[in-house]
């Protein structure tokens, strides 16, 4: 409320504030002009009509009196003046309501959001099509009344800012007035930039959302491969009343899920599309069959209850919010705090959508729970949620033992992990009981709640068969399910194997591509200097012509004496800035870095840094150019300053190497820190590929679940 609500309102006040401030600054201006008027015609009544010189005509301007006929010159000057501040003021007092009427439509509008994303968020507990509905409705409207607040915020802002400095716009300006000046016209400009570019990210947060395919790592099976599977499967579905799967997909990697929208399995890149339920071998062959079939069956109540679909259906939501959210972000840093209403408005409405798709998954998943224990009993449902979370680890350190070290990877992981089972035994049960399953959208209950939504009695003798080892014949339970079992799992852990050394290879190429992208030669960066030297020099050069032309002409209103010295001190003036000029020319560009493959090396220090031993780095571009602060970790070598360099500060104590330059030529911050940044990128490709002996660091391929 303080950041959607009352800021704008105070906008809307500083307007208020502002419209009786110019009314009262307009008055005092006309007030002074008619007061102006009269005294003109005064003394225009009074000036001698034969010429002569009155010197009781007097007016006092500017902390000076004027007799005479330069009475009649200031008066008029003066009036006139004040007559076009008169109409300056007059003009100023159109700002105010501008302001008022941005900062009262921005509180309006926030409200407005405030109050739908709340209702819309309740009423979606009631309903999941009042939910997707409402929210698909919020997906179109928000960028567009996003787009509406923050052009009436930048607005606000900007009319208030004209509105401030028109005050400063008098004649006679000095430098504090003229830089207050220069100050509001960069803000000015710099949130009219922003606004701009929030205002074209929010018209491409409108454009159509397509979801990428879900990538599988696995094998479709058919009836014939895999008959008692699909038997299994269909008579589940049968009676559970819910849609059979239109293809079956096994693999090695995550857990039990069905999807409905499109899907690529790989490694063959075969792609899917409908209902697909995915089955992990290795729970197949270390769980009991009811804890199976109890699995399969709530997977198939996700068919029966339109999960899928209506996941499906709320993805363009999430993706629309999403996308609106990151437009507004990022310009907000550079905003003044301006685009905070909008900020917080977007998030406010994905945290009253996500609530409520978290109530309803939640409410589904007990639903489908129960439904996967109808066909088989409340028992076999609850150790399956049970051993599954016992099984996972065991699984999981095969898997990891085989990504990082493929090649001599046993033929068949479905086996290896059934001995490696049998030697270490299953987690506690009693240890994942919290457990959530991570969801792209929503999260899963803990599994104390599901098995108490069950009906079942979590104790001992539950817990203790869950954590019940399986047999060594247990591998021939997958017989049950596919014709060729043991082929099937010498098939999947092919195809692991080979997602792995894919993977890895294309690690390798980035690294290696990373490490080339910059040679083996250093690269020196000199300051950008001659520009601004050949400004000292053109302006000293100007300096001592107006000297030259003092002395020739002379200037009106000066003595000869006093044009002499005006000549003599800008003489002198330009005499020093042009040596200056021409000295920085002389001396040429000096150099403030030099970027070496392994290193950088910094002129006033008394050793290269190495980019390795870089803990951090940031840039800041300040008037005088841009300063770089480098964090080193403590085990690093902290240098010292030897003759030669300048603008550096050691800060031993908090590690910190601090150089202020000038941007190199031709370059911009953005320019000089991705430089920068290549060339810690590829000292780190380097490091990478000399400890993994040109050979990254594997991973387990990407595991889904749900």
């Amino acid at each position: 409320m303080a950041a959607t609500v009352l800021l704008p309102l105070a906008v809307m006040l500083l307007g208020v504030w502002e419209q009786e401030r110019a009314a009262a600054d307009w008055a005092d201006l006309d007030a002074e002009r008619l007061h102006l008027t009269r005294i003109v015609q005064d003394l225009e009544a009074r000036e001698p009509r034969d010429g002569r010189i009155d010197y009781r005509m007097q007016f006092r301007r500017n902390g000076q009196t004027y007799g005479g006929p330069l009475a009649l010159v200031q008066a008029r000057a003066a009036r006139d003046e004040t007559a076009t501040l008169t109409l300056l003021m007059d003009w100023r007092r159109t700002l105010p309501p501008v302001v008022i009427a941005a900062g009262g439509i921005a509180a309006a509008l926030s409200v407005l959001v405030l109050l739908a994303g709340a209702v819309l968020g309740w009423m979606g507990r009631a309903s999941r099509d009042v939910l997707v509905g409402g929210f698909s409705l919020v997906r179109r409207l928000l960028p567009p009344i996003l787009a509406i607040q923050v052009l009436l915020t930048a607005g606000g802002f900007v009319a208030a800012v004209i509105f401030e400095a028109g005050i400063l716009a008098r004649p006679g300006l000095g430098s504090g007035e003229i830089k207050l000046l220069m100050i509001a016209a960069v803000a000015v400009g710099a949130v009219l930039v922003t606004a701009g570019a929030t205002v074209l990210g929010l018209r491409r947060a409108l454009a159509a959302f397509e979801p990428d395919p879900l990538p599988i790592l696995g094998r479709t099976v058919s009836p014939a491969e895999a008959p008692g599977l699909w038997r299994l499967t269909e008579g589940l579905a049968e009676r559970l009343g819910a849609l059979k799967p239109e293809a079956v997909v096994v693999g090695l990697t995550g857990g039990f899920f069905v999807s409905a929208g499109p899907a690529v399995v790989e490694p063959g890149g075969e792609r899917l599309t409908g209902r697909i339920l995915y089955l992990p071998l290795p729970y197949l062959a270390l769980m009991r069959g009811d804890e199976v079939a109890a699995i399969i069956g709530h997977e198939l109540a996700h068919y029966a209850g339109g999960d899928t679909a209506y996941s499906q259906r709320f993805l363009p939501i999430y993706a629309g919010v999403g996308r609106s959210l990151d437009a507004v972000a990022e310009g907000h840093a550079g905003s003044f705090g301006l685009l905070t209403p909008s900020l917080r408005l977007g998030a406010f409405v994905m945290e009253r959508f996500h609530l409520a798709v978290r109530h309803w998954s939640r409410a589904r998943e007990f639903a489908a729970d129960a439904a996967g224990a109808g066909p088989t009993s409340a028992d076999a449902a609850a150790r399956a949620l049970l051993r599954t979370g016992a099984v996972q680890p065991r699984i999981a350190e095969i898997l990891d033992a085989a990504a990082e070290k493929p090649g001599s990877a046993p033929a068949d992981l479905v086996a290896a992990i059934l001995d490696h089972v049998i030697a270490r035994g299953l987690d506690d049960p009693a240890a994942h009981l919290e457990a959530e399953q991570p969801h792209p959208t929503d999260t899963h209950p803990p599994t104390r709640e599901r098995i108490a939504a069950l009906g079942r009695t979590l104790d001992a003798e539950l817990l203790a068969a869950a954590a019940i080892v399986p047999p060594p014949h247990a591998l021939g339970q997958l017989a049950a399910y596919f014709a060729d079992p043991a082929g099937l799992c010498r098939t999947a852990t092919a195809d692991f194997r080979g997602a792995v050394e894919e993977h890895d290879a294309a690690v390798r190429a980035h690294l290696e591509a990373t490490a080339a992208a910059i040679g083996t030669e250093e690269r020196v960066l000199r300051e950008n200097s001659r520009p601004g030297a050949i400004v000292l020099a053109v302006t000293g050069l100007l300096f001592a012509s107006f000297a030259l032309g003092l002395v020739t002409l002379g200037f009106p209103g000066l003595s000869a004496w006093e044009a002499r010295l005006v000549a003599w001190v800008a003489l002198a003036c330009g005499a020093a800035l042009a040596g200056f000029g021409l000295f920085r020319l002389w001396r040429g560009e000096r150099t403030t870095m030099i970027l070496r493959p392994e290193a950088l090396a910094i002129p006033g220090l008394d050793r290269p840094i190495p980019w390795d031993d870089m803990a951090d780095l940031d840039m800041t571009l300040q008037q005088t150019g841009i300063v770089t602060r480098l964090l080193l970790p403590p085990e690093a070598p902290f240098p010292q300053l030897v003759p030669g360099g300048r603008k550096i500060r050691l800060d031993p104590k908090r590690r910190i190497v601090t150089i202020r330059a000038g941007l190199p030529r031709k370059m911009t911050l953005q320019d000089f820190a991705d430089l920068i940044g290549r060339y810690r990128h590829a000292a780190e490709a380097r490091r990478v590929l000399a400890e993994a002996g040109s050979s990254p660091a594997r991973s387990t391929p990407d595991a889904r679940a749900t």
